[in-house]
């Protein structure tokens, strides 16, 4: 056991209730590297280390292959910082809402520490935890949901390494870690209410990156506006991110219906957790909508590469929103009101499709008449 996990496992257990689902350390969304000029400025060598022993695995790598490249990977990064709290600024610059019982529930603890090293241990963390839960309690995705995640999760390594290592000392000086042949494991068997936080965990790693890919753009697109290829590669790193978001959370609720009704819906209903509980509590997905709203106006410009490009990462957006509201149909969200909205007689997945069709409209620039 590396000297890491010993000071997670004894941060979590002061953190969280549910020591049962792996720990995920998350960089508050405002500090996260979501600049080029962030991503160049804040990378060290640990970082640049990481990124080369995962980023030669390719798509026909096997999982357990995949896990132990993570490890490895891992154990090139310092280990998380101290956990932290949201200022009172900070509650109040966005909407009201319970985002450290949010956190809390699915085992997410916000710390700070170095920007691009800690994103860079928050997408190994997560991966890691997905992939060792998918080989001790299987997964039951298709091949292209599995390897949508996994694709998503090689683009934020590769756009890390072509931003801030590729042609840098870094890059010279980067040595992969070894990795070991039998990577550790962990549970035998499914649990529901873990695959269910595991899953979401996935989810916050995705948005986090996200954030970093479309705050990439915009910087791209305020500041070099003629760079229309490293616009259009950022709006495919996007693209991918947001597709891999909709698998994740066909991972979250890969289990059966009943499972959802005895075990992980009664779990964010009170006495255990307040009335109204919701993952729209994510406050990363709040700054994400902020940030797309403010590209918006920059992606309406002539070059019809930049135009379709960013048109591919909407209809990515509008697939993510279908696997929200697919896995909330499954769940019997077409007949029962959200957690959000409790004695409603409107049902979830009316809820998710107003969501739906108000943040596309709101992410969809603005046409002149022709």
């Amino acid at each position: 056991m590396r000297a890491a996990d010993v000071e997670v496992q004894d941060h979590d257990e002061e953190t969280t209730a549910f020591p049962d689902v792996p720990p995920l350390h998350l960089l508050k969304a405002e500090r996260l590297p979501a600049t080029r000029r962030a991503v160049a400025g804040t990378m060290n060598q640990r970082t640049a280390d990481a990124l080369r022993t995962v980023i030669g695995v390719t798509p026909q790598d096997s999982d357990r292959h995949a896990l132990a490249a993570v490890d490895a990977a891992l154990d090139c990064l310092a280990p998380p910082a101290a956990a932290t709290g949201y200022t009172d600024a900070e509650r109040k610059s966005l909407p009201e809402d319970l985002y450290e019982e949010h956190d809390l529930f699915f085992g997410a603890v916000r710390v700070a520490g170095d920007s691009v090293e800690t994103f860079t241990y928050t997408m190994l963390e997560a991966l890691r935890s997905q992939l060792d839960d998918a080989l001790s309690a299987g997964i039951s995705l298709s091949d292209g949901e599995r390897a949508e995640l996994r694709d998503a999760f090689w683009t934020t390594f590769h756009l890390l390494w072509r931003i801030g290592v590729a042609g840098t000392p870094f890059e010279y000086a980067a040595r992969a870690r070894p990795r070991g042949t039998c990577p550790r494991t962990g549970r035998a068997g499914g649990d529901p209410l873990v695959r269910w936080r595991l899953g979401h965990q996935v989810f916050f790693a995705l948005i986090q990156a996200l954030i970093v890919s479309v705050g990439c753009l915009e910087e791209c697109l305020r500041e070099d506006p003629d760079d229309i290829d490293g616009a259009c590669r950022l709006l495919e790193d996007a693209t991918v991110l947001m597709t891999g978001s909709g698998a994740s959370l066909r991972y979250a609720g890969d289990f059966t219906r009943s499972h959802y009704a005895d075990a992980v819906r009664p779990a964010m209903m009170p006495p255990h957790i307040n009335a109204k509980f919701s993952g729209l509590q994510l406050r990363d997905h709040r700054i994400l909508l902020k940030l797309i709203h403010r590209v918006k106006p920059l992606v309406a410009s002539p070059a019809p590469a930049v135009d379709k490009s960013y048109g591919m990462l909407l209809d990515a957006m509008s697939t993510a929103y279908a696997a929200h509201i697919s896995v909330c149909s499954r769940f019997g969200g077409d007949r029962e009101p959200s957690l959000r909205t409790p004695g409603s007689r409107v049902p979830a997945v009316e809820i998710l499709q107003r969501f739906r069709d108000r943040r596309l409209g709101a992410a969809t620039p603005d046409r002149a008449p022709e």
